[in-house]
This record gives C-alpha cells, sequence and structure tokens, in this order.
C-alpha cells in the first residue's frame, strides 16, 4: 500500500508544481491585461493556442473565464499547500488535496463536456485537458484515502514520559 500511495503522492505533487507555474503565468493571461506580462509569455500562449488549437483560450468564453478566476483564486494557491504539505508531510495535506481534486473535477467535467460536445476541439487539444481528470482523480482519492501520519507532539511525549517514571 506504501507504493501505491507514494505514486499518488508524487502524481499529485507532479500536476500542483504544473498548476503552480502554469496558472500564474499562462492561464491568468485569459483575465489580465496582456500588458502585465513579459513579451515571450505571451507569445507561448499565442503558440499553445494555435499549436493545439485551444479555442477556449482564444475565444474566452464567459464560464471559461470563471473557471480561470477559480484557478487563480481557489486552486493555484491549493496546490502550492499541496506541494510543501505532500513532500513535508503535514496531516493537514489530506483536506488541501482533497479541496483541489474536487475543484478540479468540478472545472474539468464542464471543460471537458465543452471540449466533447462543442465539435470544435480536435484530439490534440481533448488529449491535452485529459491529463488533469487524472490529477483531479487522484487528489480526490489521496484526500479521501488517505490517514494523517502520527507525529509525536510534545504534550504526547510528556505524558509518556510522566507514565514511565510513576
Amino acid at each position: 500500500m506504501g507504493l501505491i500511495s507514494g505514486l499518488v503522492d508524487a502524481v499529485v505533487v507532479l500536476f500542483s508544481a504544473v498548476l503552480a507555474v502554469a496558472v500564474p503565468l499562462i492561464d491568468s493571461q485569459t483575465v489580465l491585461p496582456s500588458s502585465l506580462f513579459p513579451a515571450p509569455l505571451v507569445e507561448l500562449k499565442k503558440w499553445y493556442g494555435e499549436e493545439y488549437g485551444d479555442y477556449l483560450m482564444v475565444e474566452k468564453p464567459h464560464f471559461f473565464v470563471g473557471l480561470v478566476w477559480v484557478e487563480i483564486a481557489f486552486l493555484w494557491p491549493l496546490s502550492l499547500a499541496n506541494i510543501y504539505g505532500i513532500l513535508a508531510r503535514r496531516p493537514w495535506a489530506t483536506t488541501t488535496t482533497l479541496m483541489a481534486g474536487v475543484s478540479a473535477a468540478t472545472s474539468m467535467a464542464a471543460l471537458m463536456a465543452e471540449l466533447k460536445l462543442s465539435g470544435k476541439a480536435s484530439d490534440k487539444l481533448i488529449q491535452m485537458y485529459s491529463p488533469f481528470l487524472v490529477f483531479a482523480f487522484f487528489a480526490t482519492l489521496r484526500g479521501l484515502f488517505s490517514r494523517p501520519r502520527r507525529t509525536i507532539t510534545s504534550a504526547s511525549h510528556s505524558a509518556a514520559a510522566r507514565k514511565k517514571r510513576a
């Protein structure tokens, strides 16, 4: 079971790191003026939109803009917390991964429905978004089924020491 939980942790940390970088540098260009970003980042987003045919980033439909705001305000900070919490083995990381997983799953449900049902999305674009469904699944599983690791606190350590002396 340790190997499986280690792999799940690795997937969650990897995708959290991708979100920690991509949300402020790429996704936020959807809702903020281009003048706030360096030219190479603006060109990278433009290249991505053309290369993958990501009409959502180009056309900026209202529901997509709303999902990007959710990413910026909610999912991005959770991604940062997940990276730290999992790597530092903090017990609260189960909560932040569950929150990130459910948020990502909700957003991905809307995005995948749009991509599949609109008829506008290429297979390449769907393949680009699909790994984030995997992230949502694993983050939710980790949040639901991981048990926080017990650590010895000074209070419980002191109580154990008193019992030994008695």
